[in-house]
C-alpha cells in the first residue's frame, strides 16, 4: 500500500468512531451487533489491527451508513 492508501485507510477508521460517538452505540453494542468479540473490534477501531473489508462494511450497515458515505466523509478528511 502507498502513503496516500494508509492514510485513506486510517481516515476511514476515523470517520467510522465518528459515526459511532453519533450514535447511540456503544462499542460493546457495536461488536455484539456485528457478531465480532469487543477485543477485536476495539482493536480494529484503534489502528491497531487492520480491518477487514467485511468487517467495515458490516459495521457500516449496522450504523445506518452507507459504506460509500464513510468513504466520501473519510477523503474529505485529507
Amino acid at each position: 500500500m502507498t502513503t496516500e492508501d494508509d492514510l485513506l485507510q486510517a481516515a476511514i477508521i476515523d470517520q467510522l468512531n465518528a459515526e459511532l460517538g453519533a450514535s447511540t452505540m456503544s462499542m460493546k453494542q457495536l461488536a455484539a451487533a456485528i457478531g465480532r468479540p469487543y477485543d477485536s473490534t476495539r482493536n480494529y477501531l484503534r489502528k491497531e489491527r487492520n480491518m477487514p473489508l467485511g468487517i467495515f462494511i458490516e459495521c457500516a450497515t449496522v450504523l445506518g451508513v452507507s459504506p460509500d458515505t464513510i468513504i466520501a466523509r473519510a477523503r474529505q478528511r485529507l
